[in-house]
C-alpha cells in the first residue's frame, strides 16, 4: 500500500533563502508599479498644459484629477475580491490590459469629461491589479522579509511616477499633453505581455483553494529545483481556507484594526494626492516653469523611491510604529514647502518630502498586504487601498476648491499636512490595538507585522 506523502509549501517559502524565481516575481511585479506610478503622476503633468488649452476653471478641474483615483477604488473594491477567489495572476493581467488601453485613449480627449470617463477606466484596472499585485508578492515571500519587498516594489511606482516628470518635461512643449497618455499607454503593452508570461499563480492560493496537485507541483519545481517531490501526493500550507468576503474584514476580531488601517490610509492619501494632483500647479502659479515644476516633483518621487525601501525595511525589523512615526517627521517638512525659497533648496526639501510621505505610504501598502490570512489577503490589502481612494479622491478637488479661493501657498501646504498627521495617531491606535488583539489570541507580537493569527 503506498505510503501518501505530505509537503508543507509554506516550509519551503519560509526557511529558506530567496530563490532565483521569487526574486524574478518581485521584479516583473515591481514594473507593475511603475505603471501606477506613471499613471498616478500622468495627469497632474499635463494639467498646466490642458487648462490653458481648454480654458477650464481650477475648481471644475478637480473631478477630473480624481477621476481615476475613483476607478481604482472601484477596481480595488471589486476587482480584488475576485483576485481571492479566481485566482491572482488573472486580475493583475485583466487590470493591466484595462489601463493600458483606457490610459491610450485617453491621449484622443477633446473635453474634461471626456479625459474623465478614460481616466475611471485606466484607474478601475490598476485598482484591480496593484492589490492582488502585493498579495501575490506577500504569499511569495518569507514573513521575515515580506514588508521589505513590497517596499522594494514599490520603488517601481517612484520610479514610474518620477519618469513621468521627466517625459512631461520633455515632450509638452513640443508634441502637446496628449502623448503624456499615449507613452503610458503603448508601455504596459510589453509589461503586460511579460507579466503574463513569467508570473506564476500563487502557489498558497492554489493550495489553500484546492488547485491540482500537477499545477502546485509545476510550481514549486520551479520554485524549488532541488526538492525531492517523488512520492508527494498532498501539498499544504498551514492556514484554513474559506470563501472571503468583505465582511470578514470586520469579524473575529479585526474590525478596529482594519477600521483603523482605513482611517490611516484616508488621511494619508489626502495628503499625499493633494501635493501629487496640485503641486506642479501651485509652483507654476508661484513663478516656476513647468518643466522646473515637474522636475521638483520628479524630485518628490525620487524621495519616495528612497522612503519607500527604508520605511517598508524598518517595518520588517520595528513594526507599525516606524509608519507612524515618518508620518509625524513627514508633516513639518511638508508646511515648509509652503515658504519661498531658492530652487536648489526646494528640489532637496521636496526629496525630504517624498520620504516621508511617499515612503510612509508604501509603509502603509505593505502592512495591507502582510497582515492578513491567505484566503483573503488580496480583499484586505483591496478594501485598503480602495477606502483610502475616498482620501485621495479628496485631496485634488478640495485642493481644487483652495486654490479657486486663493488661498496662498504657504497656507495650502500647512493645510496638507494636517492629514499626516491624523494619520500617524491612528497608526498609533493601529499598533496598540492589534498588539491588543494578538495578546489575547496568543498570537506573535502585534508590534511586528504579520499575519492575523486564524
Amino acid at each position: 500500500m503506498a505510503v501518501e506523502r505530505t509537503l508543507d509549501v509554506a516550509e519551503l517559502i519560509e526557511g529558506r533563502k530567496l530563490a532565483r524565481p521569487q526574486i524574478l516575481i518581485a521584479l516583473w511585479l515591481c514594473t507593475l508599479m511603475v505603471l501606477e506610478g506613471y499613471d498616478m503622476q500622468t495627469l497632474s503633468f499635463a494639467t498646466p498644459a490642458i487648462l490653458r488649452q481648454w480654458h477650464v476653471a481650477r475648481a471644475d478641474f478637480g473631478p477630473v484629477l480624481s477621476a481615476h483615483l475613483t476607478g481604482y477604488l472601484f477596481g480595488a473594491l471589486i476587482l480584488s475580491v475576485f483576485g481571492d477567489r479566481i485566482g491572482r495572476k488573472n486580475i493583475i493581467i485583466a487590470g493591466a490590459v484595462i489601463f493600458g488601453a483606457c490610459t491610450f485613449a485617453a491621449g484622443f480627449s477633446t473635453s474634461p469629461m471626456e479625459l474623465g470617463l478614460w481616466r475611471l477606466g485606466a484607474g478601475f484596472g490598476l485598482g484591480g491589479s496593484i492589490p492582488t499585485g502585493i498579495a501575490l508578492a506577500a504569499e511569495y515571500m518569507p514573513a521575515r522579509v515580506r514588508a521589505t519587498t513590497i517596499g522594494l516594489m514599490f520603488v517601481g511606482y517612484n520610479v514610474g511616477a518620477a519618469l513621468g516628470g521627466f517625459v512631461a518635461a520633455w515632450t509638452i512643449a513640443d508634441y502637446g499633453w496628449p502623448w503624456v497618455f499615449y507613452i503610458g499607454g503603448l508601455a504596459a503593452v510589453p509589461m503586460f505581455v511579460g507579466l503574463a508570461l513569467a508570473i506564476p499563480e500563487s502557489v498558497r492560493f492554489l493550495i489553500v483553494r484546492g488547485g491540482a496537485p500537477k499545477e502546485i507541483a509545476a510550481i514549486v519545481r520551479r520554485l524549488r529545483p532541488e526538492q525531492d517531490l517523488s512520492g508527494v501526493t498532498r501539498y499544504i500550507v498551514a492556514e484554513e481556507s474559506r470563501k472571503a468576503s468583505p465582511a470578514s474584514l470586520l469579524t473575529e476580531g479585526r474590525a478596529l484594526v482594519t477600521i483603523l488601517l482605513w482611517l490611516s490610509f484616508i488621511a494619508s492619501f489626502t495628503g499625499h494626492y493633494f501635493i501629487t494632483g496640485w503641486m506642479p500647479t501651485v509652483l507654476s502659479d508661484d513663478g516656476l516653469s513647468i518643466a522646473q515644476a515637474n522636475s521638483a516633483m520628479a524630485f518628490f518621487q525620487l524621495g519616495g523611491a528612497i522612503g519607500s525601501f527604508l520605511i517598508a525595511f524598518l517595518l520588517d525589523k520595528i513594526g507599525i510604529r516606524v509608519i507612524a512615526i515618518t508620518f509625524l517627521f513627514a508633516a513639518p517638512v511638508v508646511a515648509i514647502l509652503g515658504f519661498q525659497m531658492a530652487y536648489g533648496v526646494l528640489l532637496i526639501n521636496m526629496l525630504i518630502a517624498g520620504i516621508g510621505v511617499l515612503g510612509g505610504q508604501i509603509g502603509l501598502n505593505a502592512l495591507a498586504g502582510t497582515i492578513y490570512p491567505t484566503y483573503m489577503r488580496a480583499t484586505g490589502a483591496g478594501w485598503g487601498l480602495g477606502i483610502g481612494r475616498i482620501g485621495s479622491i479628496a485631496g485634488p478637488i478640495i485642493g481644487g476648491y483652495l486654490l479657486g479661493m486663493g488661498l496662498t501657498r504657504p497656507s495650502l501646504l500647512l493645510l496638507t499636512a494636517i492629514p499626516l498627521v491624523f494619520c500617524a495617531f491612528a497608526l498609533f491606535a493601529l499598533n496598540a490595538a492589534k498588539r491588543s488583539r494578538d495578546e489575547a489570541s496568543g498570537a506573535m507580537p502585534l508590534a511586528k507585522a504579520g499575519e492575523f493569527a486564524h
